[in-house]
């Protein structure tokens, strides 16, 4: 799963792609898993083997999201993952915030033209607004075979 949002700025000749990292593609692999998975703890090596990737990446991305609230970790026999509260009290947009704390778009420092440049004030217009969608839905609204109950409205 690679989460790409393409975006035409003002400027015609500009066509932005906003990418998740693979950290978030894999923290919302793991989310949806556990949403699917009807309040069973499942362990990171199944998910891992399930999803194709390494489980000890996996491991360091159940911690980071354990840490934030958003999964449950419970160690040894019949230990695993679970979500720490149901999926519908899970924001999206919350989630991407946790596993991508310094997102940014683009890197001005070195450039030349900073002084005469809106390039960057246009970059964080489309990624607040990139943030403001993910936030309008729940771990829920992506695991439903329905529209997502902020569209059905």
């Amino acid at each position: 799963m690679c989460i790409i949002l393409r975006a035409t700025l003002p400027i015609p000749e500009i066509d932005l792609v906003m990418q998740l990292t693979r950290h978030t593609d894999y923290a919302l692999r793991l989310l949806i898993a556990l949403a699917t998975a009807d309040s069973v703890r499942l362990s990171v090596a199944e998910v891992a083997e399930e999803q194709k990737i390494s489980r000890t990446h996996l491991l360091k991305i159940a911690n980071a999201l354990a840490h934030a609230g958003f999964i449950k970790a419970v160690r040894g026999r019949g230990g695993g993952v679970q979500l720490a509260r149901v999926a519908s009290e899970i924001n999206l947009g919350a989630v991407i915030q946790a596993s991508e704390p310094e997102c940014c778009m683009i890197d001005c420092t070195a450039c030349k033209l900073i002084r005469s440049c809106s390039l960057p004030r246009v970059l964080d217009e489309a990624k607040a607004a990139f943030q403001s969608v993910l936030a309008k839905y729940s771990l829920a609204d992506i695991v439903s075979k329905g529209l997502p109950q902020s569209q059905a409205n």
